[in-house]
């Protein structure tokens, strides 16, 4: 009996609360006959409608009633409109958003499927509500009106305050939600990450007004929009690009009216790859689009050792042509004239270490002395290869993999492995997902390159301000701090200290004006000796050394400062301070270039947007409009605002370059590949173990496929129920 009063108790509090809440903003009017209740909201009289009050124009009416309708508490349509014989708007009926008739709809307890097809489980939002206001032109020569009928009553409950929010009008797209999810899209946050983000942003979910459903159903809309006119819209904006933009460069080619390749470099890239293009690497990477297209990036290394981008691509297959017209494309881009004629293939250090767990013997592995032996003379530079019959295959393409027979080769030491490739693919993976369109991708690929950019200004700017703590009592050290970047430095200090501690001079000649010095390095131990031979001509300060260590990286060696030591030399020759490594490698008006094309393409839009703006007013007040034409409201120009956010001029409507159907390629995953050893391996110590009822051990057995049942094949029964039982 308790139970029921608290809950009757409850019904009541609740049932006062709701009608407390009802009775905000409307009051319950019983009318005439005994018919269903109505509400007639309480509003400020200063936003009541009056019948036969006149309005300058439509808009301004309408714009009165929606204003009247927000406080009230209900949602308005615009409805019937008639017309003048020159086909201008004579009335307009605005009514409440519930107005219509509520559907009929039988039902067949004989036929629970409804004869099979398939009904939608919704509820009905209408309910004939017949609450409206209608305006009236006064007469043809003007625009003003006047409101001639408007009833007030309702036959539903009005929204509370609390409830607005919820409303159509409140979940309304401004301009900038639109611009929010467009622009999260290029840091790959999808519309529902972006309204949680918003939420977050503006302190709550009650602040945000559209819902998740409206941020997805606009990025739907901008998708449609695109639609198959993706590979020409593209197109269109870089060739823009190219029109507008000083020294940008876009190449593409089209094969039966579909997008095949395409490259694109701006005046950046071309700096970088003037100055830092000794050393290039590019590796192909998938899923970065729809249709499956392969991701090329150029990639350096600058004064920094940070890789930065050259120059990138999309290619529909991996064949030889495509790769050829790519490359092609690049040089052309860099003004170089012949197709690498002087290039050298090498393969990944890193994965041949990595698959050499798979390739040797358990023993081997074992044996920690071996390991470190084999590693050591795999990376030493300073052996001489020896033709020893050694793990047969690796040993026949030694060439193309140890670093003792690319000594002599420039700059090789800066790119080993693929794992500059590998990281530049990651980072761009990052900004890009495998369901983009390729309009997408290109803001998604103009974002990461501004990250990448801009990491690198920020160690321009360290280095700048950089005071570097002098170790070592040395003048070549002070010029050093005074030349290269604060990475670069940090190399070069290495090789003074171990000139200093760990090399020695132990002999000096002369020889046809050159000073011979014979050098002995050792390592921490004093056990490993090496021998280098450093020859100086003074005064042209021309030096070379045997290890050939500033060919390799384009810093001088240990065995050099010592010699230059020893000469009382305290400033590393200008000759042998490349330029790629300095301070001063990168030009000083490049920052103010980074972001030229996006001011240029906002200025455009800009500029159109204020010729329309001009030649709206201008028809305003020189022309009659017509009447009628509702406040264009932000979802109204969901076209012209879309195409701002995009970067582009406008929405073609002729397509003459189509998107590739979507491709596979062999590098992209197709889940065929054969596993080796070592992945299997990684894959059973991650799979989740559990106990066997045999060995009574966590393993990834049962008791069917345990050991001991298997030894007691006979009495395996017997032995499980021993065990079980504890006994």
């Amino acid at each position: 009996m308790l139970k029921f009063i608290s809950g009757l108790a409850c019904r009541i509090i609740v049932f006062c609360c709701l009608k407390k809440r009802e009775s905000f903003n409307s009051n319950v009017v019983d009318p005439p006959g005994g018919k269903t209740k109505l509400w007639k909201p309480i509003v400020p009289k200063d936003f009541m409608p009056d019948v036969d009050a006149i309005y300058q124009s439509l808009e301004e009416a309408v714009e009165m009633y929606k204003l009247y309708a927000d406080k009230a508490g209900f949602g308005v349509r615009l409805n019937t409109v008639t017309r003048f014989g020159d086909k201008t708007i004579k009335k307009r009926y605005v009514v409440c958003n519930k107005m219509g008739k509520i559907p009929n709809r039988s039902t067949d307890t004989l036929d629970p499927e409804g004869s099979g097809r398939n009904k939608r489980n919704s509820n009905f939002k209408i309910t004939d509500c017949e609450a409206l206001i209608k305006f009236e032109r006064l007469h043809m020569q003007t625009n003003a009106c006047k409101i001639y009928e408007f009833e007030e009553n309702h036959n539903h409950p009005l929204e509370t305050k609390e409830e607005r929010r919820y409303s159509k009008r409140a979940r309304r797209l401004s301009y900038k939600d639109k611009e929010f999810i467009v622009r999260s899209s290029t840091s790959n946050i999808g519309a529902t990450k972006a309204h949680k983000l918003q939420a977050s942003l503006q302190g709550g979910y009650e602040n945000v007004g559209p819902e998740a459903i409206d941020y997805k159903n606009f990025r739907r809309k901008v998708g449609n929009i695109i639609g198959d006119k993706d590979a020409q819209l593209v197109v269109d904006k870089m060739n823009m690009r190219k029109d507008e933009l000083h020294n940008y460069t876009f190449e593409y080619k089209c094969v039966d009216n579909v997008l095949n390749t395409m490259f694109w470099a701006d005046e950046t890239d071309k700096l970088y790859y003037k100055e830092f293009g000794d050393v290039i690497s590019f590796d192909a990477t998938f899923r970065t689009n729809k249709y499956g297209m392969i991701f090329v990036p150029f990639t350096a290394i600058d004064n920094h050792k940070r890789s930065i981008n050259i120059g990138a691509g999309l290619l529909s297959n991996e064949s030889i042509e495509s790769y050829r017209w790519l490359l092609e494309s690049f040089l052309k881009a860099h003004d170089v004239e012949a197709i690498f004629p002087t290039s050298n293939h090498r393969l990944c250090m890193w994965h041949i270490m990595k698959k050499l767990q798979a390739k040797v013997s358990a023993d081997f592995l074992k044996n920690t002395d071996f390991r470190k032996r084999f590693t050591k003379l795999v990376w030493n530079v300073y052996i001489e290869p020896e033709d020893k019959r050694w793990f047969k295959d690796m040993y026949r393409d030694r060439k193309l993999w140890i670093p003792a027979y690319f000594k002599d080769m420039s700059l090789h030491d800066l790119m080993k492995t693929t794992s500059r490739s590998e990281s530049v693919n990651s980072f761009f993976n990052k900004y890009s997902n495998s369901g983009n369109l390729l309009i997408y991708f290109m803001m998604n690929y103009d974002t990461a390159i501004g990250k990448q950019r801009n990491a690198q200004q920020k160690l321009e700017h360290d280095t700048k301000n950089a005071k570097h703590e002098m170790t070592l009592p040395s003048g070549l050290l002070e010029h050093a701090a005074a030349v290269y970047t604060k990475k670069s430095l940090y190399e070069v200090k290495k090789e003074i200290f171990k000139a200093v501690w760990y090399c020695s001079i132990d002999s000096v000649e002369k020889i046809d004006g050159w000073q011979v010095v014979m050098i002995t390095q050792t390592d921490k131990s004093k056990q490993l000796k090496i021998k280098c031979k450093v020859e100086l001509k003074l005064p042209e300060k021309e030096v070379k050394c045997s290890c050939n260590h500033f060919i390799r990286t384009g810093i001088l060696c240990r065995h050099i400062f010592v010699v230059l030591k020893n000469n009382h030399i305290e400033e590393i020759p200008e000759q042998y301070t490349l330029t790629r490594w300095r301070r001063d490698a990168i030009s000083s008006h490049l920052p103010s270039m980074k972001h030229r094309h996006k001011a240029i393409l906002n200025t455009a839009w800009i500029i159109t947007k204020e010729a329309k703006r001009n030649c709206w007013n201008w028809l305003k007040k020189h022309a009659a409009m017509e009447f009628g034409s509702s406040n264009q409201t932000s979802s109204d120009n969901d076209e012209e605002e879309i195409i701002r956010m995009l970067g582009i001029r406008s929405i073609p409507d002729e397509i003459n370059i189509h998107p590739p159907a979507s491709i596979r390629t062999k590098g992209s995953g197709t889940k065929k590949r054969m596993v080796s050893v070592i992945e299997k391996a990684v894959a059973a110590a991650k799979k989740k173990t559990r106990m066997c009822t045999g060995c009574n051990q966590y393993v990834n057995h049962n008791w069917r496929t345990c050991k001991m049942n298997n030894s007691n094949a006979k009495f395996g029964n017997v032995n499980r129920l021993m065990i079980l039982s504890g006994i």
